[in-house]
């Protein structure tokens, strides 16, 4: 007969292998629940595609670079197009927007494909439990290898110019050809060269001596920064300056004037000349006609004669006894005035 401790002690062991079997069970279906967030809350979401690209169940959705579900079914609509139903995680269900779009793209250049969210703006609400997207067009594979190849047709053409441009340039066509080639162009060309150099470091002098003169003009003491700063000499500069321009304004009143009177005797000597010429004139009579200067002159000495026998008698009346007193009277009242 077999010992009954030794029964229990297998059973024990067999009990405790048993619990710690279903321990180990239990966590890896938790650990594997909380991998593939199996025991997360969802929301479901559809979108109709015209062509999924390899899409297949369980393929990831991603939104913002982050993976928030998971494609849950894939079936065929009437008009042969593509219908995905795919679950969302309700944690990210308030950052997607109903105006967000959906595509089908890859995961890296040729990784499985997924579903991708993006857009939505802030101010649209949050989707809802059976929401369906709007498709945001996207190039296919074939559409991108089809581009590929006219690229790479478009690179092979401008590699054949290029490489028609380089043999014409090796045989000395073209401007570049000659220059390479003809020996004459190029010693011109440096010529041209070390003339524009010559002329970029004269010019370069000439800055560097107009900077020399400006700080020499903005140094203290000079006339020029005295006359910039000073705030008494620029007042006097000023009004000299306006002085002067008085001064200029009087002297061409002045000119004005002094050519008014120049044209006013020019015109006085004209009409003289013109009643010298005259004979008819007075002044013309005298100066042509001897007869009458004669007369005038007869007539003066009669009046000269006349004078000194005026001046005469008036000699005679002061010594005469009758008007002597009077003449008197009237040399004592000449000196009390001259006094």
């Amino acid at each position: 007969m077999a010992n009954p401790e030794s029964s229990q002690r297998i059973s024990a062991k067999v009990g405790l292998f048993v619990v710690i079997g279903i321990a180990i069970l239990a966590a890896s279906i938790l650990t594997l629940g909380t991998m593939r967030k199996s025991f997360i809350t969802r929301i479901d979401a559809n979108a109709t595609f015209a062509n999924v690209n390899g899409l297949t169940k369980g393929n990831n959705v991603w939104f913002s670079g982050v993976k928030v579900g998971t494609v849950r079914e894939i079936t065929f609509t009437s008009d042969s197009k593509v219908r995905v139903v795919f679950s969302i995680e309700a944690e990210s269900q308030k950052f997607i927007k109903k105006d967000a779009l959906v595509r089908v793209s890859s995961d890296g250049l040729i990784g499985n494909p997924i579903i991708l969210i993006s857009g939505g703006s802030p101010s649209v609400p949050m989707i809802e439990n059976g929401h369906e997207f709007r498709i945001e067009k996207e190039e296919s594979t074939q559409e991108m290898m089809k581009t590929l190849q006219a690229n790479n047709k478009n690179i092979l053409s401008i590699t054949e110019d290029l490489k028609s441009l380089v043999t014409g340039i090796r045989a000395g066509q073209g401007s570049i050809g000659k220059l390479m080639k003809d020996e004459a162009m190029y010693a011109n060309l440096t010529k041209s060269l070390a003339t524009v150099e010559a002329a970029t470091r004269d010019l370069k002098q000439g800055a560097s001596g107009l900077a020399t003169l400006t700080n020499k003009l903005n140094a203290e003491g000079n006339l020029v920064n005295a006359i910039a700063t000073d705030k008494e000499i620029y007042p006097s500069i000023k009004t000299t300056i306006s002085t002067l321009q008085t001064t200029s304004d009087n002297l061409k009143q002045a000119s004005l004037a002094a050519k008014q009177m120049v044209d006013n005797l020019e015109q006085t000597s004209k009409t003289i000349n013109k009643m010298t010429t005259n004979t008819t004139s007075p002044i013309g009579v005298l100066l042509h006609d001897e007869k009458t200067a004669k007369d005038i002159k007869e007539t003066i000495s009669n009046l000269e004669n006349s004078s000194e026998k005026l001046n005469q008698n008036m000699e005679a009346l002061k010594h005469n006894i009758f008007f002597r007193r009077y003449f008197k009277k009237q040399a004592k009242e000449l000196e009390v005035k001259k006094e």
